[in-house]
């Protein structure tokens, strides 16, 4: 009610300034952001009072903050690494120190002298304690990147767990920020955490094989983030060239934002392939679907399928270990009250893809199993291609386990060298890529990922 009010309060200034202030902000014009509100303070009367200098000057440092949170220039910084007069505040240091100031704000706010301008500092006051808790959220959610971005060499990754502390994150600010005038600025925390706990949401469960709950966060996430995106497309970039003239372009987005582009095409990649059988159904013709999958990037059926050429592969499979999978119900969407005997033996480890036929080996299957169970440990160590030759069947079998549920399978007629770099390498790209950790390696601006 109080917010209504003010809403009719007559501060038509520096109302306008915060509301194109904020409106820049959102829009992640981070620099023309801080240009306009320093230029501001340094124009503003004496009679502005000292409140609104002081919150001009913590909007000032707001801009550069989040210049520095959305280009993600924080991440993998060491202290000590550089001098003294050189040394880069870390993210956590800058927004405490973000914090500190909008204190002083609030309470200089709260404190003020009853008269004509009141109003505009109970304003200034009630906008700095909700700016208070939006510094205390984006250190969380950097944290949060570090700790990501930590995981990138691990071989696998709990995602539920980071959704788990995304989600206790969002509960804990979703009402914190709420005035209208940081409409923006909460719109833009809302989208970023939604759509971050969307994919991570959506990596678990490809990661478990389940097809519709994988679907639909990935469709959720697809959709808040292509909304996002079109705040650069209306913005245009003007350059000054040196001999006179110059040119608009549109806004290169941040480099957070350009990350979850690439986790998300990432995760898409991913999803065709895991899921390709049931994809396949609703394609016309297998020309149809080999079209639209090798839009993916990468394109993990048409790289088998090139490898399986080029190599002359007998089968490459992507297999699935469902034991413990109390969920399994097998290729593509179920209803969620059908009932199906749980698998036992063999159909405990069905073939998520298995090229070039389609149809798993069934004559090669026991071996492969066998090879799972009695190579554990080695297949469970980062990067390890296991190399068995079967005498009885004269077949050579590579495994390699890109995440714990899954291992990729090439099976030779005939005997092959466990020296052949080719195809270890090739074994090696594909699990590298397809592992749940890879997209967190390039967090970090110029890292490869």
């Amino acid at each position: 009610m109080a917010e209504a009010t003010e809403e009719l309060r007559p501060v038509p200034r520096e109302r306008a300034i915060l509301e194109s202030f904020f409106t820049q902000l959102g829009m992640f014009s981070f620099d023309r952001a801080k240009d306009y509100v320093e230029k501001e303070k340094d124009g503003s009367s004496k009679a502005a009072g000292p409140t609104w200098a002081a919150l001009l000057a913590a909007l000032a440092h707001l801009a550069a903050a989040e210049k520095a949170y959305h280009h993600m220039t924080f991440l993998g910084q060491k202290m000590g690494s550089q001098s003294f007069f050189s040394r880069k505040d870390s993210i956590r240091t800058i927004y405490a120190s973000l914090h500190n100031e909008l204190r002083k704000v609030m309470t200089s706010g709260r404190h003020g002298q009853p008269g004509s301008a009141s109003y505009l500092e109970d304003l200034l006051s009630h906008l700095s304690e909700q700016l208070c808790h939006f510094a205390q959220a984006r250190t969380e959610m950097a944290d949060l990147y570090e700790k990501m971005h930590s995981l990138a060499g691990q071989k696998s990754v709990n995602s539920e767990e980071l959704v788990g502390t995304l989600e206790a994150v969002l509960h804990k600010y979703s009402s914190k920020f709420h005035h209208p005038i940081l409409g923006r600025v909460e719109e833009g925390f809302q989208t970023e955490v939604d759509v971050v706990t969307q994919l991570l949401r959506c990596q678990a469960q490809v990661s478990e094989w389940r097809f519709l709950p994988a679907l639909l966060s990935l469709h959720a996430a697809t959709s808040k983030l292509a909304a996002w995106g079109q705040l650069f497309q209306r913005q245009k970039e003007t350059r000054k060239h040196l001999f006179g003239g110059q040119s608009q372009k549109a806004a290169q987005p941040p480099h957070l934002y350009a990350w979850l582009q690439r986790f998300q095409a990432a995760l898409l990649a991913k999803f065709s392939f895991y899921f390709h059988e049931a994809l396949s159904r609703q394609a016309a013709t297998a020309a149809d679907m080999r079209a639209l999958t090798a839009r993916a990037a990468p394109d993990y059926h048409g790289k088998i399928c090139s490898f399986i050429r080029k190599h002359d592969a007998s089968n490459v499979s992507l297999v699935f270990d469902n034991r413990g999978s109390e969920s399994f119900q097998g290729h593509g969407y179920h209803h969620p009250h059908s009932y199906r005997e749980a698998p036992k033996g063999v159909e405990q480890f069905p073939a998520v893809v298995s090229l070039p036929s389609g149809e798993r080996p069934l004559t090669h299957w026991p071996s492969v199993i066998m090879m799972m169970g009695d190579r554990a440990a080695e297949l469970n160590a980062p990067d390890k291609v296991v190399h068995f030759y079967d005498d009885k069947v004269l077949s050579t079998y590579y495994l390699t386990r890109p995440e714990p549920h899954f291992t990729l399978v090439v099976i030779f007629d005939g005997r092959k060298s466990e020296k052949d770099a080719h195809i270890a390498g090739f074994l090696q790209e594909i699990s590298g890529s397809l592992r749940n950790s890879k997209p967190f390696s390039s967090l970090k601006p110029g890292s490869k990922g």
